[in-house]
This record gives structure tokens, C-alpha cells and sequence, in this order.
């Protein structure tokens, strides 16, 4: 990965941050890409604290889809 993402997309205290490397398969050159999605929160004492996942490019829609039965669930 890059160090600097190539796009960010932010909801509240939710962000989602694309990542692109260049890598070498057994076809050749390709970009591969991945999500780093963060979630920042406070503790009790007001500091700020973050939890990344990062998700690569084949997982995203699956993520999304357990994703939404999760918060279906929980409505």
C-alpha cells in the first residue's frame, strides 16, 4: 500500500480510505486495491482512539452485504 490513500469517503465517526500498490502476479503488472475502514470513538477519560480493518477489493461487497444483515438485525 501507499502510504496516502487515493480517495477517503467519511460518515461521522466512520472512515473508509482506499489504498492502491502496484504488484507483480503471475500474469504481470496489476494494481491491487484495498479498504482501510476506521472507526473513532472517546474514551471515558476524552482521548481519541481509532480501530482499522482493512479489507481487500475481492471482500468489499461482502463485507457490505453481512454488514447490512448486521445492522438489520440490530434495528
Amino acid at each position: 500500500m501507499t502510504n496516502k490513500p487515493v480517495e477517503e469517503y467519511r460518515s461521522g465517526a466512520v472512515k473508509a480510505a482506499v489504498f492502491e500498490r502496484e504488484t507483480e502476479g503471475p500474469k504481470g503488472a496489476f494494481t491491487s486495491q484495498s479498504v482501510a475502514l476506521q472507526t473513532s470513538y472517546t474514551d471515558k477519560n476524552g482521548e481519541w482512539h481509532n480501530n482499522t480493518l482493512t479489507i481487500v477489493k475481492k471482500n468489499i461487497a461482502k463485507a457490505i452485504e453481512v454488514l447490512q444483515k448486521a445492522g438489520d438485525y440490530c434495528a
